[in-house]
């Protein structure tokens, strides 16, 4: 379902945040290892499948789809 460098929403429930973060999956294993930011902050976590759904709202002009340009097109890795 999940392949790595997808680009997933994510809520952070457990920090009380029910705002979802755009986060990318690194690596899948028994849970997902996801990469999101929260007020620049990067965070790595350990999710359950069933805390992540697939996001489509990012389409990046260099075809990378790692998201972290929110979809400006302006790529942070220029």
């Amino acid at each position: 379902m999940f392949k790595v460098g997808d680009t997933v929403r994510y809520v952070d429930t457990h920090s009380g945040n029910s705002e979802p973060s755009e986060a990318m999956v690194l690596e899948i294993k028994e849970q997902i290892k996801i990469s999101y930011h929260i007020d620049d902050l990067q965070t790595i976590i350990w999710v359950d499948s069933g805390e992540i759904e697939v996001s489509d709202v990012f389409d990046c002009t260099h075809d990378a789809e790692c998201g972290w340009c929110d979809g400006t097109g302006d790529c942070i890795y220029d």
